[in-house]
């Protein structure tokens, strides 16, 4: 019995894979259930483009400011809190 179930999976398991994969990025998902990659997003992904959720891709100087931001706001916190660094 457990030889069956091992060639049975090994015949499923690859075939379930492509369908999940498939699924995850495709317009019929978003569509259906309003959950996954828009166009514009999924187009950024075949470039290699990383996505944001609005769909557009931040800057390079966004990123830095944002980092930035944190920074300072994590220095205030601990410094205000009496934590040494």
């Amino acid at each position: 019995m457990p030889g069956i179930r091992r060639r049975v999976s090994a015949v499923v398991n690859p075939m379930s894979t492509a369908v999940t994969r498939w699924w995850c990025g495709s317009a019929l998902r978003h569509l259906l259930t309003g959950h996954g990659p828009t166009a514009s997003q999924r187009r950024l992904i075949r470039r290699g483009t990383p996505v944001m959720r609005a769909g557009r891709v931040a800057s390079a100087r966004q990123e830095t400011g944002q980092m930035e931001a944190r920074r300072k706001a994590i220095d205030d916190l601990l410094s205000r809190d009496g934590h040494k660094m």
